[in-house]
């Protein structure tokens, strides 16, 4: 299991809900998500990618390589004016960047 993987997600009807492995659980509820960025940072050797969903007072920041990562993508691509080609075009940054893939209007 790598680093990320021990990042597990679920993902339902009324929140995301991220257990890290030092035993601390962060979540928001689709309700108060207001922003969903994919942040990409210049990590050595390669970048490092995560998925920042955006609430009224915190963020939850999650790597995409997290257990049930997919469950979370597939739940964003549904959501009303998502960005799917920023999305996609997120993915395969090589440099640090901050992608704005929606924001609650």
């Amino acid at each position: 299991m790598t680093d990320e993987e021990q990042y597990i997600l679920e993902v339902n009807d009324k929140e995301i809900r991220c257990h890290r492995p030092d035993g601390t659980l962060d979540s928001i509820s689709w309700k108060n998500l207001q922003r969903v960025e994919i942040v990409v940072t210049e990590d050595d050797p390669l970048p490092a990618t995560f998925i920042t969903l955006h609430g009224p007072t915190a963020a939850v920041v999650i790597p995409e390589g997290s257990t049930n990562a997919d469950d979370l993508s597939e739940r964003l691509f549904e959501l009303e004016g998502f960005d799917a080609d920023t999305f996609v075009e997120s993915m395969s940054a090589q440099t640090g960047q901050t992608f704005v893939c929606w924001k609650k209007d």
